[in-house]
């Protein structure tokens, strides 16, 4: 199968093309590197292009004919996603529509679409996409709501198969959107004391690596079960975190003793306490789950040589 990924240059889907091609796969990858990584190497085709050009759109869909789309393609990076909420709709919504138009043109008939853990409602239980209620709560979420509903029309028009990928906390060395492991890292380098300066620390994550997330990526796009034009499936550990566990482990990692002084300037007025996915509709109907423990997935954030 021919794959085009868009945001292929991405955390994420720079590692869904590596694996797509160490599965003996070709693929192709749109990209306008605004992330600041580069094209990945292993991209039989790289072109860099906005996802809301259509010209640019057609003549790649025209040239590789891809069987299918993984798309990454968004802005993610949640503060901007608020400061520019005209260009976040424009580019996470506009840009998707103007793909799934396009691939409707070309008579592509699979697509998988990142979404996030955000969508749904705040609560204390984990959180599943057949129970779960739905409410997105910031400009990013309501983004990939969204683009579910997008991907769920376009399914509807024809015999079509549309996945929606729940992603919850995507975690690697390369994430270039400035979350919190990047900060604590940067404040823990830069310490002669182990001292940190944080906000809101109770907040519990379900965090997953990256690697794992491609992966789990791939088994949709790869998805046999072509009676069910359209599903939604978790990509989660089903284990949360807080703040200060994860700021203590990467201490621990590390080597070096941890202070963490709480800084009002940082602490969010609004912070979800919880955000714990369930994992158990995806491993039974795709035999999906993380490899990684939160303690490896954290090394490999800190010494991503060491896993190569």
């Amino acid at each position: 199968m021919r794959l085009l990924v868009t945001g292929g240059a991405g955390m994420l889907g720079r590692r869904a093309t590596r694996q797509w091609r160490a599965a003996g796969g070709e693929v192709a990858v749109l990209d306008d590197l605004s992330s600041g990584l580069p094209m990945p190497e292993e991209a039989t085709l790289a072109v860099r292009g906005d996802l809301r050009d259509d010209d640019t759109l057609a003549a790649l869909l025209n040239d590789f004919r891809p069987a299918a789309i993984l798309h990454l393609a968004a802005v993610h990076h949640i503060p901007t996603c608020e400061t520019r909420r005209a260009d976040c709709l424009d580019v996470n919504v506009v840009g998707t529509e103007r793909l799934l138009a396009a691939a409707e043109q070309a008579d592509i008939r699979r697509v998988v679409i990142a979404s996030s853990g955000a969508v749904y409602a705040w609560q204390d239980s984990p959180l599943s996409e057949l129970d779960s209620p739905v409410a997105p709560c910031d400009n990013y979420a309501l983004s990939k709501y969204c683009n579910e509903q997008q991907l769920k029309f376009w399914s509807g028009r024809g015999k079509r198969i549309g996945r929606v990928a729940r992603i919850f906390n995507a975690i690697g060395h390369d994430d270039p959107n400035g979350h919190l492991i990047p900060e604590v890292l940067a404040q823990l380098r830069g310490s002669a004391d182990g001292r940190v300066r944080l906000g809101n620390m109770t907040p519990r994550r379900d965090y997953l690596h990256a690697d794992d997330i491609a992966r789990g990526l791939i088994a949709m796009v790869n998805d046999s079960r072509h009676d069910v034009p359209f599903d939604t499936l978790n990509l989660c550990s089903g284990v949360e975190h807080s703040v200060e566990q994860l700021v203590l482990q990467l201490g621990r990692i590390l080597g070096q003793r941890v202070e963490v002084e709480v800084d009002p300037a940082r602490q969010r007025r609004v912070d979800r306490p919880s955000q714990l996915g369930n994992p158990a509709r995806t491993l039974e109907v795709l035999g999906w789950q993380p490899r990684l423990r939160f303690d490896e997935a954290l090394r490999r954030v800190v010494f991503p040589d060491s896993t190569q």
